[in-house]
């Protein structure tokens, strides 16, 4: 039986860790999009309705963490597994990302195997969802 596709979001105003980290998860079964800027997110999320949430905290337009404040505030996408990722964040800083909903933290610069991983392991335990995206 094959495995069931999963989806990602993958959120960050570096071209380069998002061709990196899209690779990296196209190579893992998942679908994948992308954004560059936190106003972005709500029209992929809308359309893509991923299972997963890969977010750079510090971006354009709308940064991470008012992004992650919205989307777990959503009663459809609150329970999206939202990671948040940085190159500065403290543990006053984790701390608070967490009472707003995220899930996992990933400290830049890491493997994108490394991201996978990560997803990976919160995803086994959820179930499949319907996706916006057939």
């Amino acid at each position: 039986m094959p495995k069931p596709e999963r989806t990602i979001l993958v959120v960050d105003d570096s071209t380069v860790l998002l061709d990196q980290l899209s690779a990296a998860f196209g190579d893992a079964g998942y679908q994948v999009a992308h954004a560059i800027d936190g106003e972005e997110v709500f029209r992929k999320i809308t359309a893509f309705d991923p299972d997963a949430l890969l977010l750079d905290v510090y971006m354009p337009k709308m940064n991470g963490a008012d992004v992650c404040r919205l989307v777990k505030a959503h009663p459809h996408w609150k329970k999206t597994f939202l990671v948040l990722m940085s190159a500065r964040m403290s543990d006053k800083e984790i701390e608070s990302y967490r009472r707003m909903g995220a899930d996992q933290f990933l400290k830049k610069p890491f493997e994108p195997a490394d991201a996978v991983a990560l997803v990976d392991a919160a995803l086994a335990s959820r179930p499949v969802r319907p996706s916006a995206v057939g």
